[in-house]
């Protein structure tokens, strides 16, 4: 035994201190909804309210398709490279929706893992998948009138009234992961700060909620 382990200051003594713990999971806080409810914006205002400490990430997608900087943000994979990623494990979750393929980096899950928060605009066809990735899951819902949504959508310049129509219809109810820890329900129709608002509010619960805000 060296002379610093007899003294009770080496590395291998016995100091009675707890053996320190892992650091708990954080909050994965899934924000769901369809097209034209406006969770991208939401997501942006409500992350110039959270700390800037480094703790609270926005989870930058990975879209196979060119971004509209006007519009949506995220970062753009060809069909082959996305393809090559995701069986690389490039992605901690990953999706197809309207002929797209989306993913979500895999280091978010180790900021997750490491007790930060990571807020992602998510399929809701995808929420079973985070259940599964994630200790704890929030869902936000953020939805508006149907007419809201038509004229939303209609405003990128991408598809005809007629496209947007079938793909509101091909929408799919929202099914909550019984696993989920917190349920939300934003209806984005006024200021968008206020939907913003709604969002900190949410993720500064410090106990498992179920809520549905005033609509």
């Amino acid at each position: 035994m060296s002379e610093a382990d007899e003294s009770g200051t080496g590395p291998g003594a016995a100091s009675g201190a707890a053996p320190s713990a892992s650091p708990s999971p954080g909050l994965f806080c899934a924000v769901v909804g369809p097209s034209g409810a406006g969770k991208d914006t939401l997501i942006r205002l409500a992350a110039e309210r959270l700390p800037q400490d480094g703790s609270v990430l926005v989870a930058r997608r990975v879209v196979t398709r060119p971004a509209l900087a006007a519009v949506e943000d995220h970062d753009v994979m060809s069909p082959e490279a996305f393809a090559a990623a995701k069986a690389a494990g490039a992605f901690c979750l990953s999706w197809e929706a309207h002929g797209l393929c989306y993913g979500l980096p895999a280091a978010l899950a180790a900021h997750v893992a490491a007790s930060g928060t990571v807020i992602a605009n998510l399929s809701r066809r995808t929420l079973d998948q985070a259940a599964e990735r994630f200790p704890r899951l929030g869902v936000v819902e953020v939805t508006a009138p149907r007419a809201v949504l038509l004229s939303r959508i209609a405003a990128r310049g991408r598809e005809s009234r007629e496209e947007i129509a079938a793909r509101l219809d091909r929408a799919v109810p929202l099914r909550l992961p019984q696993a989920a820890e917190r349920f939300a329900r934003i209806v984005n129709d006024a200021a968008p700060e206020d939907g913003a608002d709604k969002l900190v509010r949410f993720l500064g619960l410090g106990a498992p909620c179920y809520s549905v805000f005033a609509q």
